[in-house]
């Protein structure tokens, strides 16, 4: 079996092959990502156990890892969930978390916004970018639908190894290309709310999906403390100029 074999709505891929800012390609086989490992059939787990994956990065709440609990496959696992309020409180951002929260907060957009802004300082991203400083690669990430927090994971170890925005918010957005037949359900449910209103739509594509501004804010929020890349990997999780470029020397050809 192939990675391509995999069911689309697992949202299963790795980040190899992405262009670097100087020409270099991301390796392969370092960087996967995906929903929950319960998801996998027998044939997927047997391909997942083949990858020799070092580390497993678990993004999802308590609550949420409890329900649908990860299978062992021979590697660390790090359950540290990357989305929490402003208390510190953990955030169920499942699909079903992220329904709740509209309902629950007449500012939705507000909050949704509030938390994309806090991704880019989370623990959990620490974390795992230690392994990656480490070399402790393949490493393989995932929250409750391999969107959100995992979407974020992506697009900030796609811009350390220097991958333009652009693509790194393309990958963030195939999640709705992966995630189609889901999206796609959703609608039907909300077809009689939702009329002929595209931009109501629109919005609520994140509830299975991915919307493209949610990662453009959190990009915001890290040039907006900080007067670039360098000085966010530096101060955040450690990895200096140097650091960085030895991270690229290792993890691009």
């Amino acid at each position: 079996m192939k990675i391509e074999g995999m069911r689309k709505s697992l949202n299963f891929r790795e980040l190899g092959g992405y262009r670097s800012d100087d020409g270099r390609k991301v390796r392969h086989n370092q960087f996967f990502r995906c929903s929950p490992l319960a998801d996998l059939n027998e044939e997927e787990f047997g391909f997942v156990m083949s990858l020799g994956i070092r580390h497993v990065f678990d993004f999802r709440s308590d609550y949420e890892a409890s329900q649908v609990p990860d299978p062992e496959i021979g590697a660390e696992y790090h359950r540290i969930n990357a989305m929490v309020d402003g208390s510190g409180k953990q955030v169920q951002f499942d699909p079903k978390g992220i329904a709740e929260i509209a309902k629950e907060h007449d500012q939705a957009n507000d909050f949704i916004q509030q938390m994309y802004g806090n991704l880019p300082y989370c623990l959990a991203y620490k974390e795992m970018f230690e392994v990656i400083k480490k070399h402790e690669t393949p490493i393989l990430f995932h929250c409750s639908a391999g969107k959100d927090r995992t979407g974020i994971a992506a697009l900030l170890i796609l811009i350390m190894l220097g991958v333009s925005e652009k693509d790194a918010l393309d990958d963030y957005e195939l999640t709705n290309e992966y995630r189609k037949e889901q999206i796609e359900k959703f609608f039907v449910k909300v077809s009689a709310l939702i009329g002929d209103n595209e931009e109501l739509k629109a919005k609520l594509t994140a509830f299975e999906g991915v919307s493209r501004s949610s990662a453009e804010y959190s990009i915001k929020s890290i040039l907006s403390k900080y007067p670039d890349y360098d000085a966010y990997f530096e101060d955040v999780f450690g990895i200096d100029r140097k650091k960085r470029e030895e991270l690229k020397d290792f993890y691009l050809e």
